[in-house]
């Protein structure tokens, strides 16, 4: 069976049906191809606002167009991709088999999280200004259509969906493989696989883009601030706020909400590794003031670091709260004493044994530890942060490219070249074109 008739089989329309459901809102699938939207193949749910806006002349292209410029997005960083569209809502696009069905992409929308509910209405009365239209009763009946969300609670929805469709693909293959069938016109196998031979055949699993997605840097926001980097966690902040426009600059609205997602996002990172974030939801109200108050990126950033820089400070009064590596015997913070060895270094360059040895402990402890507490190896751990404080220079300065890979501890300019594609799915020189500051 072919990737297209496996998303129109039945259990696809189940997983699709129960996303629905569970977000209360539209999860559709369309192909994708050289940065086009074209047909969609199918889709769960049904949503008053998009029905009024396809109605509107230019609706439609303009919610392509949004639909799209996301999906490139999506593609490049082979992660989902939150975005709002022409009228302000928040969507999400991802590729479910990327790897081996490029040219099928989800959308799950429209949404709202419950922070930004105060100004969808004149998002929208934007988005209708710019189609040449007028708001009626119709219109109005429509907004209260979308629902509101938490912030983590959709794309905690899409890992989910993706998880699933991803295991039925896998389940799909062995039973193709099992009978022997070219898999034109197989059936979908739901139970166990019977065949002993092809129970015991290593199932092929496409690779997971979804499953860990990080388009807020949450991760390394969380592990900079366990680690008392504050810098670093707002380079972080900066670099997202950096990146928001796609073709263009984005209105402070839109980044506004994307604060308030980066800010969830590290959230759910921090307490993935027990991190308490008890303090910083206390002072949420104040920091929902703040960003509807702010102006500039400047500003939208140190409201997130104000509240944000509350789980260094509580990590540093009480160390309990993070499980420690035990990377040392000091008794002080592992992941602070694993930073203050690294960021000093990164120009020069250490080793994972290196820092083994000052800190008396087996190496595999150490990166076993990020991996299960932040997400990523001690190779990703340095590479990530080579490559944040790489992109940084890009963005901000003239440096060449040589330059800028020597200013981060790499002398060889196509190593630079590959590791910055890894995290980026880019070039440093498309990266400087896409985001790099005007002069």
């Amino acid at each position: 069976m072919k990737p297209l008739a496996f998303f129109r089989t039945p259990e696809v329309a189940k997983v699709l049906g129960r996303a629905a459901r569970c977000t209360s809102t539209v999860v559709s699938l369309h192909t994708f191809e050289r940065g086009k939207e074209g047909l969609r193949i199918t889709g769960q749910g049904q949503c008053a606002a998009c029905t009024y806006v396809a109605g509107l002349r230019g609706g439609n292209s303009a919610c392509r167009r949004s639909r799209e410029s996301a999906a490139v997005d999506a593609q490049r960083l082979k992660a989902l991709m939150p975005f709002f569209c022409h009228m302000g809502f928040a969507c999400i696009r991802v590729f479910p088999l990327l790897e081996e069905a490029p040219g099928f992409v989800l959308t799950f929308g429209p949404y709202c999280p419950p922070e930004g509910a105060g100004s969808i209405e004149t998002s929208a009365l934007e988005g209708l200004s710019e189609l040449g239209a007028a708001p009626d009763a119709a219109f109005a009946r429509a907004l209260t259509d979308v629902p509101e969300l938490p912030v983590v609670t959709v794309p905690g929805i899409v890992e989910w969906t993706i998880d699933a469709l991803q295991e039925l693909w896998v389940r799909f293959r062995v039973s193709d493989e099992s009978d022997g069938s070219d898999g034109s016109d197989g059936v979908l196998e739901t139970g166990p696989v019977d065949s002993e031979e092809a129970a015991l055949r290593p199932r092929r699993r496409a690779k997971s883009h979804a499953v860990s997605p990080d388009p807020y840097r949450a991760g390394p926001i969380a592990a900079a601030l366990a680690g008392g980097a504050q810098n670093q966690a707002r380079a972080l902040v900066r670099a997202v706020l950096d990146e928001t426009r796609s073709g263009q600059r984005a209105r402070i609205a839109v980044k506004r909400a994307r604060m308030l997602a980066l800010v969830g996002a590290v959230f759910e990172a921090a307490e993935r590794a027990e991190i308490d974030t008890a303090p910083c939801r206390a002072r949420l109200p104040q920091f929902l003031e703040e960003v509807e108050r702010a102006r500039t990126d400047l500003r939208l950033a140190d409201a997130a670091m104000r509240l944000l820089s509350i789980l260094k400070r509580k990590v540093a009064r009480d160390a309990a709260l993070v499980p420690k590596l035990n990377l040392g015997t000091s008794g002080n913070d592992g992941y602070a004493e694993l930073n203050a060895i690294l960021l000093p270094r990164l120009v020069d360059g250490i080793t994972l044994n290196e820092v083994a040895a000052k800190l008396g402990q087996h190496p595999t402890a150490i990166t076993h530890r990020l991996q299960r507490k932040f997400g990523m190896s001690f190779s990703e751990y340095i590479g990530r942060l080579r490559v944040d404080r790489a992109k940084e220079l890009l963005r901000r300065t003239r440096l060449t490219v040589t330059e800028v890979a020597r200013r981060v501890g790499i002398s060889d300019t196509s190593n630079f070249a590959k590791l910055f594609h890894k995290f980026e799915s880019m070039s440093p020189v498309k990266y400087r074109e896409q985001f790099g500051k005007k002069r």
